[in-house]
């Protein structure tokens, strides 16, 4: 059976990237730098090929989804809410240290942007991360550990017949567009020692393939998140 991969995509640059505000299950527009961020992916993606794409139901995944597949124009996205960021519950559109600044003090470490201890802070796993989000929830809306591993799990069940389908018929890959820390969560589940180096870039991209019984994390491709034209 050939080898079957699935591409995992973050979405584009957002208004609440570039404000540095927690996103969740909100929404805001791609800037203009997302749209061609997007655009490039498309470019990124047009030899590339798909069998199956498959999206969060939040607006800013759909649209970076569909710029990517401009070269795929006959297939067509499968939305999934399993595959939605994180909820945050009441710190969605504050600011990101609202949140993180008492979420890395629980964990030992100060927060700043981009920070290099979130490697080691999840380095095994994110389930007290997502719990500690939720205790300092004061509207308690902010999904449990429980909760995300129980649709993630829902999730990838599906993403991976759709990955072994593809690859049992020769059809092509799967792609998947989704968000940055759901998509570090998604990989350590697919591949449990895979640890990032640090945080995902808008428009990132990662192969993961299945050989002959194991799995590979490709390194992360980070070229559509630098397109400026």
């Amino acid at each position: 059976m050939p080898d079957a991969r699935i591409h995992l995509v973050r979405h584009a640059e957002t208004l609440f990237n570039v404000n540095g505000q927690l996103q969740g299950w909100c929404d805001s527009p791609l800037t203009e730098r997302g749209e061609r961020q997007a655009a490039a992916l498309g470019e990124r993606l047009r030899d590339v090929p798909l069998a199956a794409a498959f999206t969060s139901d939040l607006t800013r995944t759909r649209t970076t989804a569909a710029a990517a597949l401009a070269g795929h124009p006959h297939l067509a996205v499968t939305e999934m809410p399993e595959l939605r960021e994180w909820h945050f519950g009441g710190w969605e559109g504050q600011p990101n240290a609202s949140l993180w600044g008492p979420v890395f003090r629980d964990h030992g470490y100060s927060y700043v942007p981009a920070s290099p201890d979130w490697p080691r802070m999840t380095a095994r796993g994110y389930d007290t991360v997502i719990d500690s989000v939720h205790k300092h929830d004061p509207s308690r809306r902010a999904e449990t550990a429980e909760q995300v591993r129980v649709r993630l799990t829902r999730g990838l069940g599906v993403l991976l017949a759709a990955a072994e389908q593809a690859a049992a018929t020769g059809a092509g890959d799967v792609l998947v567009v989704t968000h940055g820390v759901v998509l570090g969560t998604l990989l350590r589940r697919i591949a449990p020692d895979h640890i990032l180096p640090g945080g995902f870039p808008n428009c990132g991209l990662v192969t993961v393939t299945w050989q002959d019984g194991s799995v590979r994390v490709g390194e992360t491709d980070d070229s559509c998140a630098q397109a400026t034209g």
